[in-house]
């Protein structure tokens, strides 16, 4: 099993999946006003904030189709008979067009995935993939557990503005310039693996407010036998945490909370003061899947 570091994967994952002996995670490059930052990740992403909040440049890349075809190779080496690789969406990176490419080259069955999703929801989808492989299911139903459950996940996103999003090229530009003149904090979602606006709100405390309405709904639900709940923050694990136990406790006291950071591929174009809620699912409430009343335009 492969995936990227867009998967954000808590620590406690990370180190039991790494302890299965089958999996790899590649990093995804992050330039700050055009340097290439290499350090772990979290040096990294304390001088991805401090860019930030100077209004310094940061961009993200692919990572290098060379570092994922050295994953590939070394299971291929270890004697695995194929390798199932789950990514972020297509449609926001060029991922998954490097795993195609690194896979030339590979003596095993390289079989990629794209999530069309991004954070803990493309990590539901690792996690269901491992589970999947561990009980000997073949290439196929790991992909397709892999698959159905990145589908499944509800995901929510509360951005300050746009601003950071439009610089990173991933919503339109006119879009942004109406938003920021009108102070509107646009609640996020991906749909077919694009982000879409969910609503619109003109003040900060009624995003906050909606955001809460929004993913409390798709948690309670979730059709999921104790949910996952994840909290995504960029730098304020705190108020992320807050969040998170308010609305468990509120909707559904059996969910299992997770707090994680933003890996610094994804907090590069969403900024600064970004919370985003991912709910497993399935769920019965389409409302922060991006279906209830999506607006063109992002």
């Amino acid at each position: 099993m492969v995936t990227d570091s867009a998967a954000a994967p808590p620590h406690g994952w990370l180190e039991d999946w790494e302890g299965s002996g089958g999996f790899a995670l590649v990093d995804m490059p992050v330039l700050i006003g055009g340097q290439l930052h290499t350090e772990d990740e979290a040096d990294r992403l304390s001088s991805l904030v401090v860019a930030l909040a100077e209004g310094r440049p940061v961009t993200t890349s692919r990572p290098a189709p060379g570092r994922l075809r050295a994953a590939y190779r070394s299971f291929e080496e270890a004697g695995f008979e194929a390798v199932v690789s789950v990514h972020l969406s297509g449609e926001l990176s060029g991922t998954v067009g490097a795993a195609r490419i690194a896979r030339q080259d590979i003596g095993i069955p390289v079989r990629i995935v794209d999530t069309r999703s991004a954070g803990l929801a493309q990590g539901l989808g690792v996690r269901a993939a491992l589970g999947a492989a561990a009980s000997g299911a073949g290439i196929e139903d790991v992909a397709r557990a892999a698959t159905e459950a990145a589908e499944r996940a509800q995901v929510l996103i509360q951005v300050r503005s746009l601003d950071t999003l439009r610089r990173g090229g991933r919503v339109n530009p006119t879009t942004a310039m109406v938003g920021t003149m009108l102070q509107i904090k646009p609640l996020l979602s991906l749909a077919e693996g694009k982000i879409v606006t969910v609503e619109r709100p003109v003040s900060l405390p009624r995003a906050k407010q909606r955001f809460m309405a929004l993913v409390g709904e798709a948690l309670e639900h979730s059709e999921a036998q104790h949910p996952v709940l994840c909290v995504h923050h960029v730098a304020d694990p705190h108020r992320a945490r807050e969040i998170g136990e308010v609305l468990v406790d509120r909707y559904r006291p059996d969910a299992e909370l997770v707090v994680s950071e933003l890996p610094p591929v994804l907090s590069a174009h969403v900024g600064l003061g970004t919370k985003a809620a991912i709910v497993e699912g399935p769920t019965s409430s389409p409302v922060a899947h991006g279906v209830r009343a999506p607006q063109p335009g992002v």
